[in-house]
């Protein structure tokens, strides 16, 4: 699955990604990198959520330039378009979520020695989906992966009850749910909400990594888990299980919780969030991928 390139090929991949981002896609929303003008010791891909687009790392973006690091923001499928109300979403496969996975990390591998992949809300299940199959990471960073949308519910009943939620959303007709409540906070670039079927197909995705992680270890062994006792959004004792996997087969994973008193919501990382703290969360984040002891 690993596929190594050279720095040169790594940027005509980059100029195939911004290739893609046509008059459909908000000017704001296109496949971006931050580059040093050839490959450093680090690079990191940075995967935004579902509904959000690569602006949402706009000021993350830069911090982990400014500390030498080749930095890939790549849009993920049907993400990012001008039309806010678009349907788009609903055709969404788990075979385009791998194939992007799998583009954009081999892409990685030429901007740096050593790679990071860090993802939030559906882009951390597609980071989990990486760190679980892809050969190529040396470190993953999963932030508040969607792998389960209920409430926390007691441990024995918990999974089951939101791969029966898949399954559910999987065959019912697709709702779009901006035609039931549209977002009206937030980005005005995200989209005003998002599809049912879209959603099993993300959970899908981490079903996948899920089971995998029962029996074979991950082919990343550096995994850095960060959860949000605020985030009522996913379900994070699933997220809590699939660490537990992970280190049950001696893989390295470290976890990290925004405490409630934190205040923090589902998206801690585009600023123009509401009510959004990344003051605080910035530095913590940065300390976590780098390394470093958590203040």
């Amino acid at each position: 699955m690993a596929q190594t390139f050279d720095y040169a090929t790594a940027m005509e991949q980059i100029a195939a990604l911004e290739a893609l981002d046509g008059p459909d896609v908000n000017s704001v929303c296109h496949s971006r990198a931050l580059t040093h003008g050839q490959q450093t010791e680090n690079a990191i891909v940075l995967i935004h959520g579902m509904t959000n687009c690569p602006e949402q790392f706009s000021d993350f973006a830069p911090l982990l330039y400014e500390r030498g690091y080749n930095v890939l923001i790549p849009r993920q499928p049907r993400n990012g378009l001008a039309d806010r109300n678009t349907k788009a979403l609903a055709g969404l496969t788990v075979e385009e979520l791998k194939a992007y996975g799998e583009n954009v990390t081999n892409i990685a591998q030429g901007l740096g020695r050593r790679v990071t992949v860090l993802g939030i809300s559906a882009g951390a299940t597609i980071a989990a989906w990486l760190a679980q199959f892809h050969t190529g990471i040396d470190l993953a960073v999963v932030i508040a992966p969607l792998l389960g949308i209920l409430p926390q519910l007691p441990s024995p009943i918990n999974d089951g009850a939101n791969r029966a939620v898949m399954n559910i959303f999987s065959t019912i007709p697709n709702i779009m749910t901006q035609s039931i409540r549209p977002f009206k906070a937030g980005p005005d670039y995200g989209y005003y909400g998002f599809s049912t079927r879209s959603l099993a197909t993300v959970m899908r995705m981490g079903a996948d990594v899920m089971r995998a992680a029962q029996t074979t270890p991950p082919a990343t062994h550096s995994i850095i888990m960060i959860l949000n006792q605020n985030d009522d959004a996913i379900n994070s004792l699933m997220a809590t299980h699939l660490a537990d996997r992970w280190r049950a087969h001696g893989a390295a994973v470290k976890t990290y919780t925004f405490p409630k008193s934190a205040h923090l919501g589902h998206d801690i990382i585009d600023p123009r969030q509401p009510n959004q703290r990344v003051a605080y969360v910035y530095p913590i984040l940065l300390d976590l991928i780098l390394g470093r002891e958590v203040a």
